[in-house]
């Protein structure tokens, strides 16, 4: 099986993967600082350095804990985009790999681990098709233009996740794959937000919301770094 490693990733082109102006798109991530470098809800509130969090803790749940923590606090040294954001998030987690979206995509891939089921697990990578006119020939091809981090999923199937490389910086965004297409329940909750801008030069067939512009997920594993020669 092939592995992510940090050499392969590295060897890609890392092209930005910021998925277009948003605007107030997404759930912006709250505004207070919570001082230094330190983490809401944790025994010490300090987010734990790479070392200690390689030994506490699932790997997914790691990765989960320092988006969380980077919605708050912006990553030091790593893009500041889409792919930026997951990567500064891995690294925190343990797994320093870099790439672009599709990059993540690929390898991950051709790894195995990439699936479709409808509830993914904390730290899962999620990927996300045509949320922006990348390429700007007003067609729908704009494959792997996103990517986004699982935080959590509750009872009714609604995922929470954390990304960034939108006009609302560092963010929050929800998805539910069992209605993919729903903005809102009853009583208003967001079941999946918007993820693409409408544009007068759209055609009938652009969708515009989270659920509907997913492509997969990747559940990353620790034998995903290796050392590069």
């Amino acid at each position: 099986m092939l592995l992510l490693s940090t050499g392969m990733l590295a060897c890609v082109p890392k092209s930005p993967s910021i998925p277009g102006p948003l605007g107030s798109l997404g759930r912006p991530a709250p505004t207070h600082r919570l001082g230094g470098d330190k983490l809401d809800g944790g025994d010490d509130g300090e987010l734990p350095t790479p070392g200690r969090a390689r030994r506490s803790g699932s790997l997914g749940q790691r990765i989960a804990d320092a988006a969380r923590h980077y919605l708050e606090s912006a990553p030091r040294g790593f893009r500041d985009d889409c792919s930026g954001f997951v990567e500064a998030s891995l690294a925190h987690a343990g797994l320093p790999l870099s790439g672009n979206t599709s990059a993540f995509w690929e390898l991950s891939r051709e790894a195995g681990y990439t699936h479709h089921r409808k509830i993914p697990r904390p730290g899962d990578l999620a990927f996300f098709d045509n949320t922006w006119d990348r390429n700007g020939n007003d067609r729908l091809d704009d494959e792997l233009s996103h990517i986004a981090i699982v935080l959590e999923v509750d009872g009714e199937g609604t995922i929470t996740l954390a990304h960034a490389g939108t006009s609302s910086g560092r963010s929050i965004l929800t998805m539910n794959l069992s209605h993919p297409s729903v903005r809102e329940i009853d009583g208003g909750q967001v079941v999946n937000s918007y993820l693409r801008r409408k544009t007068p030069e759209d055609s009938a067939r652009t969708r515009y919301l989270s659920g509907e512009l997913w492509r997969g997920f990747a559940t990353l594993r620790s034998d995903a770094v290796a050392q590069a020669d």
